[in-house]
């Protein structure tokens, strides 16, 4: 028999889903309408004009306009009717009754992933977790009094309850009361399900400390520290969610980017920001960059660089060490932008109207602009006085166009001809004389830096340079050039950007970064105990913060692996690096030596009865070898490398490097020796915390 409180939840579910049933009508109903209409239009148009020319330029304009902005409302009422469809199975998760000071009842407040509310009466069914009112569910308070931020100013008052609510395929499963915080049962049945490809929706079991991270100021930039499994990423993504929200008629998905070096995790996490109801963000990697900025050089990648050092390449890693630096950056700003281009005089008819030598002493001048908008401010001057040398000397330049004829109109069209003429040669010669080579600034830089500082080891990736190629921290750094030489791209409508693992990147990305995307706010999600390459990456929190001018709010608690898993990881690290674990019991850490006819069994008793499992290597080279050794006796085993990584419910062989952000229900470490070491323990603590529920750790008999 159920409670006469469950009887009144089980009604407000099937009311809400009652309203989304009659939604996703209205809604297809409506897109047919739209198409409608733009059918029509299109109809009319030809109809009304067929062989072309019957409407102004406005008209067509607006014709235009109204089209697109008919097949846009479509395609946002298509992706409501995906959102509601999937709302159907869980409408909301959670309860808050509040009674405001002054008030002379308690309100009622369902929260969803979106608000719904009913056209006709304006009656609110579910509100949105990223309204004010619904910080109230996400923050402790110890005695009931209770307060949330409105537009209007805090709202005083009394929470009087906090409910969470259990769906199971659309039907109400059960619900749990909690006066404090949010219940651990409810957090342990999110942190114990099954992981899919993608990183969880985290809105029904959001912490106190994350809820801090998510709807922190929009207007400052965000560092966000935490350890593995803390969560950094979703609340990263939930923040943009949270974002769109707050700022409806200033920011839309379409002006955010989320920044990663990993294209792998990048489509692992794609989804996220549809799955919380906005239209879907646009994501880049330096490879974006690269291909942009660098259309027609091959570039490296960031893993062969990685891969390169921890393999031991140590000339290579002291080159790019100093590449990436900020000293090296800011040598690059003080001397790339500082070339003498080779002007030619600007002459008429034999008369020097203004010398190479007055060209170069002017552009030398302008010390406060880029080369290239020093070329443009230039070549602006010179118009000016080509105009004020054809005013002063008018009767000569006509009688040097003409010196038999009286002045007339046709004398007086040559006359504008040449100052045309001229103004275009000399615009053009300008251009020519500033624009550089940034690939031949950057290396004739680098030999002068190796050479003044005694560092043969920078010149050696100009050898691949020479076969037409650009290591990775060389492609870094001739972009680098392009934006102190004023030729890159800069990019104001990207207004935010989330920066995931953002300790991987060093200081040189950080520059293009600000550089490129000065008009962007940015949160930064880092965790210092996971840089692949610490003496390359920016692993120093507070630098980072002061770099982006950054407010550094830390996660200290891990939730995404169990307790035997995460006490595994802790013994790892150093006393001051470690951090708080939420209590998830599990299986304990599995410790196995042998062959690969034994890792062959354990791979596949693993992945008999979850849904995903990773072998972890130290190295690319081990991922090959395992998986050449295992590929004919596991069915569906797959391997990811940087170039090409297909995630699936099969198992999967993957470097270290390669496993940033992702997880798994099973980690297979596999350690050829490759693990063992003081050096190593970070590359181990990441591959372990990759696992939700079961961590093997598994040595080859050698070892």
């Amino acid at each position: 028999m159920f409670s006469e409180d469950m009887k009144i939840e089980h009604l407000k579910a099937e009311e809400v889903k009652s309203f989304l049933d009659s939604e996703i009508v209205r809604l297809g109903e409506l897109i047919e309408e739209y198409k409608a209409d733009v059918k029509e239009q299109g109809e009319d148009f030809n109809r009304d004009n067929p062989n072309g020319g019957m409407y102004s330029g406005m008209e067509l304009t607006q014709i235009h306009y109204e089209m697109e902005q008919k097949m846009q409302y479509s395609a946002e009422a298509a992706n409501d009717i995906y959102f509601y469809r999937k709302l159907k199975n869980a409408p909301y998760f959670a309860r808050v009754d509040f009674k405001a000071d002054g008030a002379l009842k308690e309100k009622t407040v369902y929260i969803g992933l979106r608000t719904l509310q009913k056209h006709d009466t304006f009656e609110m069914l579910v509100c949105d977790w990223r309204a004010p009112i619904a910080s109230l569910f996400y923050e402790d308070f110890d005695d009931g009094n209770a307060f949330f931020e409105a537009p209007r100013g805090r709202m005083n008052g009394k929470l009087l309850l906090k409910r969470q609510f259990k769906f199971k395929d659309g039907t109400l499963y059960y619900y749990v009361d909690s006066d404090l915080k949010i219940d651990d049962d409810i957090l342990r049945d999110v942190l114990s399900s099954s992981s899919s490809e993608h990183l969880k929706v985290i809105v029904n079991s959001i912490q106190r400390e994350q809820n801090k991270v998510i709807r922190y100021s929009e207007n400052e930039n965000l560092l966000v520290c935490g350890p593995a499994g803390s969560g950094k990423t979703s609340v990263g993504f939930h923040r943009l969610a949270f974002l769109l929200y707050r700022n409806r008629t200033e920011l839309t998905s379409a002006e955010i980017l989320m920044f990663s070096n990993n294209d792998i995790f990048s489509s692992y996490v794609a989804d996220i920001i549809p799955e919380l109801g906005e239209m879907p963000i646009n994501y880049a990697s330096f490879y974006t960059i690269f291909a942009a900025e660098l259309p027609t050089a091959t570039t490296g990648d960031y893993y062969s660089l990685a891969e390169s050092i921890i393999n031991g390449d140590k000339s290579r890693a002291k080159s790019a060490k100093i590449k990436l630096s900020k000293e090296f950056a800011d040598y690059l700003t003080e001397n790339a932008d500082f070339i003498e281009p080779a002007f030619q005089d600007i002459t008429l008819f034999g008369k020097t109207v203004m010398s190479k030598e007055a060209l170069l002493e002017r552009f030398l001048s302008d010390t406060e602009n880029s080369q290239k908008s020093r070329g443009e401010r230039l070549a602006n001057y010179v118009n000016g006085v080509i105009d004020e040398y054809f005013i002063n000397n008018r009767k000569e330049i006509y009688l040097e166009i003409d010196a038999d004829s009286e002045i007339d109109e046709d004398t007086a069209k040559l006359f504008k001809a040449e100052r045309r003429d001229l103004k275009q040669n000399a615009t053009q010669m300008i251009k020519n004389a500033t624009l550089v080579d940034p690939v031949a600034v950057y290396w004739d830089l680098v030999s002068a830096y190796a050479k003044e500082n005694n560092c043969p080891e920078l010149l050696e990736t100009k050898k691949a340079l020479d076969k037409g190629f650009l290591e990775f921290e060389d492609s870094l750094g001739v972009v680098f050039v392009k934006t102190v030489l004023g030729t890159s791209a800069v990019l104001n409508g990207v207004k935010h950007i989330l920066i995931d693992e953002a300790q991987d990147l060093s200081y040189m990305q950080h520059a293009i970064i600000l550089k490129m995307f000065p008009r962007a706010r940015v949160t930064l999600l880092a965790d210092t105990n996971q840089a692949i390459i610490p003496e390359l990456n920016t692993t120093n929190s507070e630098e980072m913060a002061s770099l982006y001018n950054a407010k550094l709010l830390k996660l200290n608690k891990s939730y995404r692996s169990t307790k035997q898993i995460n006490s595994f990881a802790l013994s790892l690290l150093s006393e001051e690096s470690r951090y708080e674990i939420f209590e998830r019991d599990g299986d304990s850490v599995e410790h196995k030596n042998g062959d690969l006819s034994a890792l062959k069994e354990i791979t596949e008793n693993y992945a008999s009865d979850s849904p995903s499992t990773c072998i972890i290597t130290r190295t690319l080279k081990d991922a090959i070898a395992v998986y050449n050794g295992l590929k004919k006796d596991i069915e569906g085993l797959r391997i990811c490398d940087n170039k090409s990584c297909q995630l699936s419910h099969n198992p999967i062989v993957m470097p270290v490097a390669l496993t940033k952000g992702l997880e798994f229900d099973n980690v297979i470490v596999y350690d050829n020796g490759s693990f063992s070491g003081e050096e190593n323990k970070k590359y181990l603590y990441m591959a372990s915390t990759r696992a939700l529920h079961k961590l093997t750790l598994f040595k080859t008999e050698e070892n």
